[in-house]
């Protein structure tokens, strides 16, 4: 069964606090949460963490994700392929690996969203397989994001990054079907090329902005992608990625829960 998870940062526009969070998440009926990081000694010290389980108990959304971030603004030299900054990265994946360890998880996410398109791939590849050799030693596997316009823009460049992990299958694709809708492809026709290396996903739409954010299926059907998820036997967690569109006004973040629910909730229902 895949479990249906709300991502917090969709709801940061809002300005809801971790306790509402949790509170419209419940209300929803989704399985936990995905939690977005920028920083580990920021959005996971040690009290942000505890509050956290407490709120998973109270409300029964566990977190089941994390998510980490590197938006241009805060990596200004890029990360995955920086001869310096990538030092940091590994320092605060290290990190994310133990704590996503000791919370039970067996993915965690990675946005690599501060390498541009030119950045240096041998350095890349050299981070990635650094990467799977952290996430390998506490049984872990890392889900990186592609989106266009940088380095990883694709779930290929993923895969091909990734070929030389030092730690064989510790890397793998979250797919995000709003990037894939930006950039005019298909995801439901990708899904049955990663096989094992889906290991999570990112629901959501575009009108050809890869920032817009969506709610699945509000352009594009979404039918087709759960129907290939279905066919691929996939296991894994979804969460809807609707920070754009919740930022930009258009709707609140537990308006675009509720609307991405309805329609997972319709496919389930019709099959």
């Amino acid at each position: 069964m895949i479990e249906l998870l709300a991502a917090d940062w969709n709801h940061w526009p809002d300005g809801l606090s971790p306790a509402g969070i949790a509170a419209t998440a419940a209300a929803a009926g989704v399985a936990g949460l995905e939690l977005g990081v920028y920083d580990i000694e920021e959005e996971l010290a040690p009290g942000r963490l505890a509050e956290w389980h407490r709120l998973g108990e109270r409300y029964r959304v566990p977190v089941r994700r994390l998510l980490y971030s590197m938006p241009p603004g805060r990596w200004p030299t890029g990360g995955l392929g920086s001869k310096v900054m990538r030092f940091r990265l590994l320092e605060q994946m290290e990190a994310l690996v133990e704590i996503g360890s000791d919370l039970g998880l067996d993915v965690i996410g990675l946005w690599p969203g501060a390498d541009p398109p030119d950045a240096d791939r041998e350095m890349v590849a050299r981070t990635i397989s650094e990467l799977s050799v952290l996430a390998n030693r506490r049984g872990m596997r890392i889900a990186i994001e592609p989106k266009p316009d940088t380095v990883v823009s694709t779930p290929g460049d993923v895969l091909d990054l990734g070929a030389t992990a030092a730690s064989g299958d510790a890397i793998g694709v979250l797919l995000d079907i709003g990037h894939e809708h930006a950039a005019g492809r298909d995801p439901s026709a990708i899904v049955p090329r990663l096989g094992d290396r889906l290991l999570h996903i990112h629901l959501g739409d575009s009108d050809g902005d890869p920032d817009a954010d969506l709610p699945p299926g509000h352009i594009h059907p979404l039918d087709p992608f759960l129907a290939a998820l279905e066919a691929s036997g996939y296991q894994g967690a979804m969460s809807p990625d609707t920070y754009g569109a919740v930022a930009s006004g258009a709707l609140t973040g537990a308006e675009a829960l509720e609307e991405t629910m309805r329609r997972v909730s319709a496919y389930r229902m019709s099959r």
